[in-house]
């Protein structure tokens, strides 16, 4: 397929994630990932209403009905017969509840966003492609307010982030896994600027560390929350601009 025949289908595709005209076709639907706090299962209903973007013989999109509205849509990003997007609606069809993403198109989720009233609220991240969440993200009018992370791929979390307007302000460590905090660091704009560190396993600090004021490198980029979706187009459609 042309780079130009390529773009056409994936603009079809965004055209056609918010219309209903298809042809049934059945195709695996992709499973949650551990650790996920999702309680959306597979994107199933009693009637698919489908559409073959580049005339492969195999549906690219899907529309899921159940009860007479949308329930679910599907995409198959790149082709390959698997779906990789999936978007939930609420009740009434059009409100996105929840979209996942699997970005290595291996088959398993990587990204779950969680919507209310049509704003980004948490995600759930599957960082190295192990089919384990391992970073939680919770949100508020675009940016990330707190975070989540298991370093120790076990399915806990063992970091615990706190920002404003997604600058990191502090974070929590549990540093051997013993599920106590024994760790503490403190940012001011973004910058670490004090450590504090728990040596007799009391949860009290006895120990602390502050940064030079002329070793502090710059602030990190405040982080925002984003569904990636148009990125991922845009990716796939060789950079061009949605």
């Amino acid at each position: 397929m042309s780079n130009f025949a390529h773009e056409t289908a994936w603009l079809t595709i965004l055209a056609c994630l918010g219309m209903t005209g298809c042809n049934k076709s059945q195709l695996t639907a992709t499973t949650l990932p551990s650790g996920s706090k999702s309680e959306i299962g597979e994107c199933s209903g009693n009637r698919v209403i489908a559409t073959d973007v580049n005339d492969d013989g195999r549906a690219d999109i899907e529309h899921v009905q159940r009860g007479g509205r949308t329930y679910c849509m599907r995409a198959d990003m790149n082709f390959d017969g698997k779906f990789d997007v999936q978007r939930f609606y609420e009740d009434d069809g059009v409100g996105v509840e929840q979209e996942h993403h699997d970005f290595d198109f291996d088959g398993r989720l990587d990204q779950l966003s969680f919507y209310r009233e049509g704003q980004l609220v948490r995600k759930e991240l599957d960082t190295n492609f192990d089919n384990t969440i391992d970073t939680w993200l919770w949100c508020a009018d675009g940016w990330v307010v707190k975070a989540e992370r298991d370093r120790q791929r076990d399915g806990k979390a063992d970091v615990w982030e706190s920002y404003t307007q997604g600058v990191m302000v502090e974070a929590e460590y549990d540093e051997n896994n013993d599920g106590r905090i024994d760790r503490w660091d403190s940012f001011r704009n973004g910058k670490l600027v004090l450590t504090q560190y728990d040596d007799n396993r009391d949860g009290e600090p006895d120990r602390s560390r502050e940064m030079p004021l002329q070793s502090l490198g710059p602030s990190d980029d405040a982080l925002r929350c984003s569904s990636a979706a148009k990125a991922e187009v845009a990716m796939l459609l060789g950079g061009s601009r949605l």
